[in-house]
């Protein structure tokens, strides 16, 4: 199963192809058109208020994206909340709590102060996001007015940031934020299942604003950011890039710097959906990766395979097993070997003087005092 997941994600997400791969994977366009149809016909019943919106009473501010994961939404939430909440705003974090295992219609990970839930049960990224975040409620749900209303109720939340957001249309928002991997923006081009997109291109309209992520890794930004803005008149656009922090120890509260990563000879892997992004991170710290092993997107961890992870550095005669802080989540439970594991935190930082100017549109967009 790992290895059917790997191949189907490599060949919807490769960017160049050749004649023989379009001939092969053109069944899969036919479904990607009734796919598209699908997404095209809901956007308009709900734009022409056929399908019902509603409403919160609170501000609701969308993080999102159009592809199937790897734009580094999870941190730029994270940023976005301590951004509003350094500025006195109460907020809170609905998120749908992809791969989470509860039943209720919503259920609360953190109240800011203490979490009730393990990544098992809320979501790998929801636990996450409750790990870093101080003062923050994060609520999980499927629809999300629900547990809009109850961050409301319950913490009187003035900002309500929709994780994963732009689909989610039943909610009205007053601040649409789209996320766009700068070194693979749309992949192929194809609809889901023959690509990576999630909606048209020409749903890209629907954004008040386009954050082009990992724009420090991406040669071409500037023909990028100038297609969109023809493409986009009018849509402002700002650039972050990842910018390592700390060094986490598997089952201990240590930590230490991104810069102790230099030079040390290191097993690393990693279960996101841009895998290579973790890899330039370390090239980045000069770590001397030994082999990089790639599992599918938000993997679970088994014992044996984690064995035979753990036997691989041995072999390798590595200092350390290196993950993601995503994936370090995910490895709970497993017991550790005698060649320690290390989780790196990532957080987005603004490409020149787009902090200033995001922050000036971000406030005045929300009518928030800066």
């Amino acid at each position: 199963m790992i290895y059917f997941k790997k191949l189907l994600n490599n060949l919807i997400a490769t960017q160049e192809e050749s004649s023989l791969r379009k001939l092969l994977l053109s069944p899969l366009s036919l479904l990607s058109f009734f796919y598209g149809w699908g997404n095209s016909a809901r956007v308009y019943l709900y734009e022409r208020g056929i399908f019902p919106t509603r409403s919160l009473a609170g501000k609701v501010v969308s993080v999102g994206n159009i592809t199937l994961g790897g734009t580094g939404k999870t941190p730029f939430v994270v940023l976005l909340a301590e951004m509003l909440k350094s500025k006195g705003s109460r907020v809170a974090i609905l998120s749908r709590g992809y791969k989470g295992n509860f039943s209720e219609p919503f259920r609360l990970v953190s109240d800011g102060k203490q979490t009730f839930m393990d990544a098992s049960h809320a979501g790998d990224e929801p636990y996450l996001m409750s790990k870093k975040l101080s003062g923050i409620p994060v609520i999980v749900g499927q629809k999300r007015w629900r547990s809009g209303q109850y961050a409301i109720e319950q913490f009187q939340s003035e900002v309500l940031i929709l994780d994963d957001g732009f689909q989610n249309l039943p909610l009205k928002r007053d601040l649409n934020l789209l996320l766009i991997d700068s070194s693979s923006p749309f992949g192929n081009g194809y609809l889901f299942p023959r690509g990576i997109l999630r909606e048209s291109l020409s749903q890209l309209r629907r954004a008040d604003a386009i954050i082009l992520t990992k724009a420090g890794q991406h040669d071409n930004l500037k023909i990028l950011k100038q297609n969109l803005i023809k493409f986009l008149k009018g849509i402002p656009i700002f650039k972050v890039e990842y910018a390592p922090g700390k060094i986490r120890m598997f089952g201990k509260e240590t930590s230490f710097p991104a810069e102790y990563m230099k030079g040390k000879k290191v097993l690393a892997f990693s279960g996101i959906a841009r895998p290579i992004s973790f890899k330039q991170t370390l090239l980045n710290l000069k770590a001397d990766i030994a082999e990089f092993v790639i599992f599918p997107d938000h993997h679970e961890y088994r014992p044996k395979e984690w064995e035979k992870l753990s036997q691989k550095a041995r072999d390798l005669g590595v200092e350390a097993m290196v993950t993601t802080e995503k994936d370090l989540v995910r490895c709970q439970g497993l017991k550790q070997g005698i060649i320690p594991l290390w989780g790196v935190s990532i957080r987005h930082v603004f490409v020149g003087n787009d902090l200033p100017r995001f922050e000036e549109f971000l406030f005045s967009r929300l009518s928030l005092v800066k």
